[in-house]
């Protein structure tokens, strides 16, 4: 938002001009993808106009004084596609990585989002009440031999029926412990390569619905899928390697990871940045603890 002033006669107006910056999925990089209009869209939802679909960036963005070019249309030719596509908090990390890293837009958007965002659309999937006794009844009877749980239902009003101590755990068994099953956040645990993350989960665990594992030899199909589930909260615990962290999290609560200093969390394609930086940066925008795991 823009405001002059202009005096004429002893008389002062202020003329307030509300201006949004729209991000444009499209494959040209005219403009490093990034048009402003001369009025106010609301932030984070997605619009078509005429046969191409723009993100709605808000009136805040890193470097706007290189953003020039103007779409002047009514506000009427927008169509709205999806309300909130991503979070306030998404939004804040990319501007963040365009700021630091000195990358284009169109860069950091495609950790974030596909660019063929009409197929994302299409596979769109609406949030599902996740039956915890039936989902996690694997767990409960492993619990129930471990003595740790003495009643045998396990509901949402028992927040507890599995404790996480990695700090007290020795690494390459911590994730095979004894977990904590919050059904109001989600938890993001990292791993720095794909054969330390199956050495270190168990596979029953992993093939629980509430679970993703994010791995970047992903179809883009099974990738738009895992977006959709982390976004319509679907998803309460979700491990990744390096390169898939950059996730639309709806209460992400709990970041984990794991060996940071390995060589593999060096990135090396634009924007390029190391994830330990990444992940405190993302702990201080969302608001939630940080776990180091160290050799």
């Amino acid at each position: 938002m823009f405001q002059y002033s202009k005096t004429w006669k002893n008389f002062t107006k202020i003329y307030i001009i509300n201006m949004t910056y729209i991000y444009w999925f499209t494959k040209y990089a005219w403009s490093d993808k990034i048009w402003k209009i001369p009025w106010k869209l609301k932030a984070w939802d997605l619009f078509l106009f005429w046969e191409d679909y723009y993100l709605s960036l808000g009136d805040e963005i890193s470097f706007f004084e290189q953003y020039v070019y103007e779409i002047r249309e009514p506000e009427s030719k927008f169509q709205l596609i999806e309300k909130n596509l991503i979070s306030k908090e998404t939004i804040q990390f990319i501007n963040y990585i365009v700021y630091e890293r000195y990358c284009p837009y169109y860069n950091a958007m495609k950790y974030f989002l596909p660019q063929e965002i009409n197929k994302l659309i299409e596979r769109k999937i609406w949030k599902k009440k996740i039956k915890f006794k039936d989902d996690i009844s694997f767990w409960v009877e492993w619990n129930k031999k471990k003595n740790l749980v003495n009643h045998p239902k396990i509901d949402s009003s028992l927040l507890t029926p599995l404790k996480m101590r990695l700090a007290s755990l020795e690494p390459s068994t911590a994730l095979r412990s004894e977990w904590q099953l919050i059904t109001n956040w989600q938890t993001l645990i990292i791993f720095p390569d794909l054969r330390t993350l199956i050495n270190s989960t168990d596979d029953e665990f992993r093939k629980q619905p509430w679970v993703d594992t994010l791995l970047s030899t992903n179809t883009q199909n099974q990738k738009d899928k895992s977006r959709r589930n982390i976004k319509q909260w679907n998803t309460k615990v979700i491990f990744a390697t390096h390169s898939e962290i950059f996730q639309n999290y709806n209460n992400l609560n709990k970041i984990i990871i794991f060996y940071p200093h390995k060589r593999y969390y060096a990135n090396q394609q634009d924007p390029r940045y190391k994830t330990l930086a990444v992940v405190q940066k993302m702990s201080e925008i969302y608001g939630c603890e940080l776990q180091i795991v160290e050799n």
